[in-house]
């Protein structure tokens, strides 16, 4: 049986690469007399070298170096600077001062690392052994070569950082036990180029140039040790985090032991005590003498002759194998090959074919979990390295788990972050892909936004039974776009005037650029659902540049031909390229104050959210959720912010049809729901889905030309999980009934998940609202689709993140204040305290109005014709009005108001409900109308002149010129356009000349 816990989700995200290697080697103090500082600097050009080598090595940051001739101006520089890292000091026979130097720091409790570098010579030996060494750090060989001085900066570097990195954070390790300086300073430069070049090859498998940037700190370090007490200490210490351990045969027992009081066997005694502790830890001897391989091969440790030509080669052979550098192999016991990986990729592709006793082999021995480490892929190493064949039922289990852990955890790597698109390695682990290198665009810029805040937040896994994500994305660059402009010389497009279908038929007929058709054709390779293709351009969803709606989005059918996939999107991709220049699009352009030639297009591509129904694709809800409600109807309050539902793609929410609007705070206290007669007349009908057939999308400035109008009630008939969304009104009792096992009207409530909570989707909205809001630092409004996760059983729902963009905060009238426009207008019309809307209310030119002196609540149906017919007359005219009258608007009670539809009335931009002597209704608040004036922007306002709430100046509207009368209602034409402004903070609003 299974005994490993799953994959932790917020534990793979949490590896913290930021806290690697805070101690850095970057001013180095060199002490040399000025014939070593003219030899390096002239004619080794020592920092010429170490700079190439740095970034030979994929190393940022090279040292710098500051000169002194002498020990004495060494001192006196420490002195006066204190960002001396290191101090080198090159040994000059004639420099006796060197040592005095080095004692004189310690003692004053310098903690500034001192390395001595010597010529190799019996001589030089003999004078150092006469000095006392315990003053100097460390003593190495010198030859003149860059790379050594690269080594003991690193070497160096993990030393001070060896406490942090590997014990708290997992960065691995190799144990260099060695006393000889000779060897050890031809081993280190060479280790250090090993593992620097290993760095570089599991950076490849980053997505972008920060995770290179962490990626490159976890790689692993080097600790050396001269005699066995320290070996013994680093090893306890370090043994969890160790790679491998590369020892001398012959050296010290203790730190100040002579050399001829050495152990000559002191390496075979310290591989047995590891051996013994640990059977899978590598151990690597080496020794003159050939002799010792035969006991190295008896305990199980390998062995190098050290005079050997090859040594470095078989050096590097075995830390390649033994320490998991490279390609990952498998092999069985007898060393036969049966597959190797040199990424995730290929590790996840070798895990189905290999034997099973092989995989046993190979996970007994933690050989998976030391590759892993030594890629710093930590955590996912850690969890292999607690795993046992025998935890598993058999190798299936086994095998199930090994690549589902790999899966999950490549997966994960890939959110959160924006990746650059690379053809040569993309695959569908990575969410969010750049192709080009121009700017994002807006759209794309808000995506990438919340793709950083479900990772930031943790939202992905917070609430169990949905799971939030955006959809998997590929942002076309605004680069390509002009690059696409001028390969077909379409610059002509700007000042001409072509018809929009010439425009669009132009731009189809021209070609993508070839680098981008070769990225969208590895992307079509990894798709596995229909794709949205959006506009991105770099002036959208900017905070005071609203574009929201301007440009075009299209969708396109999934096809198991992937040539005819890709010629559909690049269809889409150049139809989007098109709206640019599209009539209306120039026109909202200049009305912004920008400029066409300075707009440039990215392009969104995402895979859609939702299932395949019957040749039909649709989510099983879409929505828009805004952070600020400017019509809080009832007991809803601004700040609570609004919520729109619909069944199916989005396009219902986004083009203003009927939806279920809620407040996020009170999912069960629905209007819409509130009442049987409007639960069936203002709830919504109909829904769009994605035609599946290819041949459905075809070049139109219609993007919703292969979009299908469907009867919500048909839908359900063929959708997987109808309970989840509708409810039943059952007319033989006069109730709605949750779900659609009744017979009766079907209406699209979503009770299942708002009222009885099967997923906390309200909750969560709240939140993102919440989060968004805070980090936008402006009120929101964010677009989303949800969908049933099939292998849950209808117990779970992935969320999918579409847009997030400011709500209109910085618009035309974010300048205005009530106040203002008061002083402004001359004669005031009315006033109201309690109004609904946003902003100036423009284009009102006639005010329909039912006299309060001839009102009789007994002919209120009579009064709606009238009000009905003089609407008609605006219409024609091309007008629109004002509507004042007592009571409630649209109560299908005719004694509480006047009985209108929404067609009676539907050339009014702001409705006023008004209380008269006699006659004081409870205000409606635009109850009866919230679908219309919401989505349309209308105002609504009430008025109580006889509570002394707001005010109607009633003579000057009769004073006007009376165009039409009726028996109760007048159409006055105002001698010029109302000014009207509604202050959403307040809820006040005036209407005046």
């Amino acid at each position: 049986m299974n005994t490993i816990e799953p994959v932790n989700l917020k534990e793979l995200q949490e590896t913290n690469f930021q806290s690697l290697i805070t101690h850095r080697i970057r001013r180095i103090l060199m002490i040399c007399s000025n014939y070593d500082a003219f030899i390096l600097e002239e004619d080794g050009q020592i920092e010429s070298r170490i700079y190439e080598e740095y970034i030979e090595l994929n190393l940022s940051n090279p040292p710098k170096f500051i000169w002194a001739q002498s020990s004495e101006k060494a001192y006196d520089i420490i002195r006066s600077d204190n960002d001396i890292d290191m101090i080198i000091c090159m040994y000059n026979a004639g420099d006796s001062g060197v040592f005095s130097l080095a004692s004189r720091l310690k003692e004053q409790g310098c903690g500034i690392p001192f390395v001595l570098l010597t010529h190799f010579s019996k001589e030089i030996y003999r004078r150092l052994m006469h000095q006392d060494m315990s003053v100097i750090d460390f003593v190495f060989s010198w030859h003149g070569n860059a790379d050594l001085i690269v080594a003991i900066v690193k070497l160096f570097e993990d030393m001070l950082n060896a406490e942090n990195d590997i014990q708290k954070v997992g960065v691995q390790a190799i144990l260099l036990v060695e006393d000889s300086v000779r060897y050890y300073s031809t081993y280190l430069p060479e280790l250090y180029r090993l593992i620097l070049k290993q760095s570089a090859e599991f950076l490849k498998e980053t997505l972008n140039e920060q995770q290179r940037k962490y990626r490159k700190r976890s790689r692993p370090k080097i600790l050396i040790a001269t005699n066995y007490d320290d070996a013994v200490r680093y090893y306890e210490k370090y043994k969890e985090n160790l790679l491998g351990v590369i020892s001398d045969i012959g050296f010290v027992i203790h730190k100040n032991d002579r050399p001829q009081d050495e152990k000559l066997d002191a390496g075979l005694d310290l591989a047995k005590m590891i051996k013994a502790d640990d059977p899978t830890m590598p151990v690597l001897l080496q020794s003159s003498q050939e002799s010792f391989a035969d006991e190295a091969a008896h305990i199980g440790a390998g062995f190098l002759r050290k005079y050997s030509k090859t040594l470095i080669i078989q050096l590097a052979d075995y830390i390649k194998e033994e320490f998991c550098f490279g390609d990952f192999i498998f092999r069985d016991q007898n060393r036969v090959e049966y597959g190797r990986a040199g990424n995730l990729k290929d590790l996840e592709k070798c895990l189905k074919d290999i034997p099973d006793d092989v995989l046993l082999y190979n996970t007994s021995r933690n050989m998976l979990s030391k590759w892993f480490y030594a890629r710093g892929l930590f955590t996912l190493a850690g969890r292999f390295k607690k795993m046992q064949g025998s935890h598993f039922r058999n190798t299936d289990q086994l095998r199930q788990y090994v690549s589902q852990e790999i899966h999950d955890y490549h997966a994960l790597t890939g959110r959160g972050i924006i990746a650059h698109f690379d053809k040569d390695s993309y695959e569908k682990y990575i969410w969010f892909a750049r192709a080009g290198e121009g700017s994002l665009g807006g759209k794309a810029r808000g995506l990438a936004f919340l793709n950083s805040l479900i990772l930031k937040h943790k939202l992905n896994d917070k609430y169990p039974s949905i799971k939030v994500s955006i959809p998997r994305t590929m942002v076309i660059a605004t680069d390509y776009f002009e690059e696409f402009i001028l390969e077909n010389g379409l610059q002509y497009v700007i000042d001409s005037e072509v018809s929009d279908d010439d425009i669009l038929s132009e731009f189809v007929a021209s070609r993508l650029p070839e680098a981008l058709v070769d990225e969208l054709r590895v992307f079509v390779s990894t798709v596995t659902s229909p794709l949205a293709v959006r506009s991105s351009s770099k002036l959208e969803d900017s905070n005071y540049q609203p574009f929201a709606g301007v440009y075009t989005t299209y969708m396109i059918p999934l096809t198991d031909n992937k040539d005819q996939m890709l010629r559909l999107l690049g269809k889409a991709i150049k139809s989007v390229y098109a709206s640019v220049y599209f009539s209306g699009s120039r026109t909202y352009i200049q009305t912004t104050g920008n400029l066409l030639s300075e707009e440039k297009m990215g392009v969104i591509i995402q895979s859609i959210c939702g299932t395949r129904h019957e040749g039909y694709y649709y989510p099983m809800l879409s929505g828009v959720a805004r952070s600020v409600n400017y019509y809080p109807i009832g007991s809803e309050k601004k700040e609570d912010g609004i919520v729109n539902l619909a069944f199916g793609l989005g396009k219902t929410v986004v083009d203003g049809g009927h939806t279920l609007r809620f407040d996020p705070k009170y999912p069960k206290k629905i209007l819409q729901l509130s009442d049987i007669s409007l639960a069936l007349r203002d709830t919504q009908k109909e829904m769009y889905v994605l035609d599946l057939r290819p041949g459905s999308f075809k070049t139109s400035r219609d993007d919703g030309i292969n979009l299908i109008k469907l009867s919500v009630t048909d839908a359900l008939k063929t959708f997987g999980y109808p309970e989840l969304v509708a409810s039943t009104f059952s007319s033989a009792d006069r109730r709605i009934v949750p779900g659609v096992t009744a017979q009766g009207a079907r209406i699209i409530s979503f009770d299942a998940i708002l009222k009885y909570g099967k997923f906390p989707l309200a909750k969560l909205l709240e939140e993102l609202m919440e989060i968004c809001k805070k980090e936008l630092m402006c009120d929101i409004e964010l677009e989303f689709a949800a969908d049933v996760i099939p292998e849950f059983g209808g117990n779970a729902i992935v969320l999918k993140l579409l847009q997030v963009r400011p709500a209109g905060v910085y618009d035309e009238d974010a300048d205005l204040s009530y106040e203002q426009v008061k002083e402004e207008i001359h004669e005031v019309l009315l006033t109201s305290d309690n109004a609904l809307g946003s902003g100036s209310i423009s284009g009102m030119e006639y005010i329909l109005y039912v006299d309060p002196a001839g009102f009789d609540s007994s002919y209120t149906r009579q009064m709606a014709t009238e009000i009905s017919e003089m609407n008609g007359y605006v219409k024609d005219e091309g007008g629109n009005c004002l509507l004042i009258g007592p009571g409630r608007w649209g109560s299908s009670d005719p004694w509480l108001g006047i009985p209108v539809v929404w067609s009676d009335i539907s050339e009014a931009k702001m409705i006023v409900e008004c209380g008269i002597p006699g006659y004081q209704i409870e205000p409606s608040q635009g109850t009866h109308f919230f679908q219309n004036i919401t989505s349309l922007g209308v105002g609504y306002l009430t008025i109580n002149t006889v509570t002394g709430k707001g005010m109607i100046d009633t003579e000057r509207i009769s004073s006007m010129e009376c165009i039409k009368e009726s028996k109760f209602v007048k159409l006055f034409k105002a001698p010029s356009e109302l000014a009207a402004y509604i202050d959403r903070e307040s809820s006040r609003a005036i209407v005046g000349l």
